[in-house]
């Protein structure tokens, strides 16, 4: 350790201890403005006395440990702030961290070499995406969520407060929908606002997309695979100026854009793994029912979180089955994350460490509304021929009333507590008799927040543009950054007055200017990959998913050779066997899950079973030379395989390449032949390309 090293943590040390002289203090400024190394030790010492002083105070006034008394007794969070000390060290740690880099970096650093330069445009991270200078500390959070400390009455909880209406988020800036308004209005003013938010941080967007790109990226996004060679060749030689509007709506009603949702949300709700006592099939049957009728969005929700029975006969039942162990603990984090856009795990042994808004009773109390819910194993049918049983073990979704009403809890200190049903200000009296998922499924209809509208609509907009308004994507809490909170109100407000319509939700993305522009990279500017705050400007370009990529393989290889797809239940069941290869289950408490997906063509191949990938292209260019007529040129043959692959011509340089590789072939003997040897390969090129996998 060098001696600038040793002075710093010599420093850290007297400052963290209060003994810091205001020489020494001003050495410490000087040391860490003149090696960003030095910063990072420094940050390091702060964060380990921190959690050093915080483990230790745990035990610091707790002598008289607090019994546990009725969950909604309010003196009680009196009592525990006064003998909770270790929240006062937490707190003291971070208000060092603050002051110090305020002296670094703040107004009074001194001018000179030593000055910290901001890079050009960064102040729209602290902006609310319409240039307003710090608002968005301010405007886009969201109101924190308060759980009552006392059950109302019956009279005060009336059935009217739990059916009340979403009167949308209380704070932040709230965009104002006409009475009714058309689809059209709702585009120009999302139109409106990235425009506006693009003048004030003077950026420029992107082109628009040429039409290769955009109908590729239509058909990935809406259907989840790439367009055939008959449905590129369609679009690109039809040269009416409504086509991309009435290819939209073709795709929005279409069977594969349920399909790929309940792809979509299927691995949301349970993972890509199997889950003892889960039926996946139903589960997914389920959804694409779901999407396929349009059903309102609220009303999906709501049966996810409220179905019982079998889940052989009830495809919704899945969700919870899945999520049921470590008392329900997977199924609070699951639907808060999913369906409200907040991430709560961490506050289950301790209060939220960023936002004083969610609180470790939050997490319970929630949680307490899965307290009745039980996983009951049925019997096997053995009415049933051994032929017709289904490999998932069938289970039943039920609620059984608890004796005791109340959760308890135990906090980070060993503290034991207990709390009653509640979510947005609305607790659950102890002796209800009614369901209470069925009680939760209202309160989230009604939530003054209109949580599930907003996370819906920040997750559909992440599936067009790569990005959500927040990242990540599920994490929209009060300490959450809202990139463009108006955009996100008032696409909120208009999900919530169209019945939560996710069809008319897409309709009005993929109708927007911003959707029609190109991925291409003008500038270095608006790299939300690099930690920057999404703009807009342009459709990021990012990999496919497994799914994607076995279906756009597929599609590519058949079409090429005016091969039907077939695409039935064999089918899908061979892609998700598949794409298991890639999914580990951890087995943790939360049912974590984690995808070992590099998305490189080479690793699908491999993975997808090589030599019927290679049989499946050797096949694919014996069929297209066998269609050929005499006058069918090598430019033809090319053109044709670049189209079912990557939906455009091929380019000079291809041209140039792939006639070279035939004239080399030609020199040699083959028993394929140097024509259909050259297109097979040309096919794999296209298939390997970094083009190929990418959405963009």
């Amino acid at each position: 350790m060098n001696e600038a090293s040793e002075s710093v943590l010599q420093l850290a040390s007297r400052q963290a201890e209060g003994q810091l002289s205001p020489d020494e203090l001003i050495r410490l400024q000087e040391l860490l403005t003149s090696d960003e190394r030095l910063v990072d030790l420094y940050t390091d010492y702060l964060c380990l006395h921190a959690q050093l002083t915080w483990d230790g105070g745990q035990n610091i006034g707790l002598s008289d440990p607090v019994p546990v008394t009725d969950a909604v007794d309010q003196t009680q969070s009196n009592t525990l702030w006064r003998t909770d000390r270790r929240k006062f060290v937490a707190v003291a740690a971070t208000l060092m961290v603050l002051i110090t880099a305020w002296l670094l970096f703040g107004p009074s650093a001194p001018d000179g070499p030593n000055v910290v330069d901001v890079p050009a445009g960064s102040d729209e991270l602290m902006s609310d995406g319409n240039g307003n200078p710090n608002a968005a500390s301010e405007d886009v959070e969201l109101k924190p969520l308060e759980l009552a400390h006392r059950p109302e009455s019956p009279a005060e909880q009336s059935t009217a407060q739990l059916h009340q209406p979403a009167q949308g988020p209380a704070d932040g800036p709230t965009e104002r929908l006409p009475e009714n308004f058309s689809d059209a209005f709702v585009v120009a003013r999302i139109d409106e606002l990235l425009e506006r938010s693009w003048q004030e941080q003077d950026v420029q967007s992107a082109s628009p997309a040429g039409d290769s790109e955009w109908v590729r990226r239509s058909y990935l996004t809406l259907a989840g695979r790439i367009p055939t060679l008959v449905e590129s060749r369609s679009f690109l030689q039809n040269d009416s100026p409504r086509k991309r509007g009435v290819l939209l709506q073709d795709l929005l009603s279409g069977s594969e854009q349920s399909e790929h949702l309940a792809t979509i949300w299927t691995n949301l709700l349970i993972g890509r793994t199997d889950r003892p006592g889960v039926n996946r099939d139903k589960l997914f049957e389920f959804l694409a029912q779901s999407f396929r009728q349009n059903t309102p969005w609220i009303d999906t929700v709501t049966e996810l979180i409220t179905a019982s029975g079998r889940n052989d006969r009830n495809g919704a039942t899945n969700f919870l089955l899945a999520h049921l162990n470590n008392q329900a603990t997977p199924a609070t984090a699951v639907t808060a994350r999913l369906f409200l856009g907040e991430q709560i795990s961490c506050v289950q042994c301790h209060d939220h460490p960023f936002s004083t808004g969610v609180k470790q009773e939050d997490y319970w109390a929630l949680n307490a509304f899965f307290k009745d819910t039980v996983r009951v194993t049925v019997a096997d049918d053995k009415s049933k021929p051994s032929a017709g049983k289904s490999k998932y073990i069938t289970c039943r979704l039920v609620d059984r009333p608890q004796v005791e009403r109340i959760t308890h809890y135990e906090t980070r200190s060993g503290q034991q507590r207990a709390v009653l049903p509640s979510y947005d200000k609305h607790v659950i009296p102890e002796d209800s008799k009614e369901n209470r998922r069925q009680q939760l499924a209202r309160l989230l209809a009604s939530d003054s927040n209109i949580k599930i509208a907003r996370a819906m609509v920040n997750r559909v907009w992440a599936h067009f543009f790569g990005y959500g308004f927040t990242n990540p994507v599920d994490d929209m809490g009060p300490h959450a950054t809202v990139s463009h909170p108006e955009l996100l109100n008032l696409l909120a407000e208009a999900f919530v007055r169209s019945d939560y319509d996710v069809r008319r939700l897409m309709l009005w993305i993929g109708s927007t200017r911003a959707w029609q522009l190109s991925s291409e990279v003008s500038a270095t500017i608006d790299m939300p990959g690099h930690g920057e705050t999404p703009l807009f400007t342009r459709v990021y370009t990012r990999r496919m998913t497994p799914e994607q990529v076995y279906e756009s393989i597929r599609v590519a290889i058949r079409s090429a050779a005016d091969q039907p797809l077939e695409h039935n239940t064999a089918s899908i069941e061979h892609r998700r066997s598949w794409v298991r290869q890639f999914a580990q289950n951890y087995e943790t408490d939360e049912n974590d899950e984690s995808l070992n997906f590099e998305g490189t063509i080479a690793q699908a191949m491999v993975m997808m079973n090589g030599v019927e990938v290679d049989e499946a292209i050797r096949d694919a260019t014996d069929e297209i030379l066998s269609q050929q007529s005499p006058r069918s040129s090598e430019a033809g043959l090319l053109e044709r395989v670049a189209v079912a692959t990557l939906t455009r011509p091929p380019t000079q340089e291809e041209k140039r390449a792939f006639r070279a590789h035939y004239r080399h072939l030609q020199q040699r003997p083959s028993a394929r032949g140097a024509l259909t040897q050259a297109l097979e390969d040309m096919m794999w090129a296209y298939l390997n390309s970094s083009e190929f996998v990418l959405i963009h």
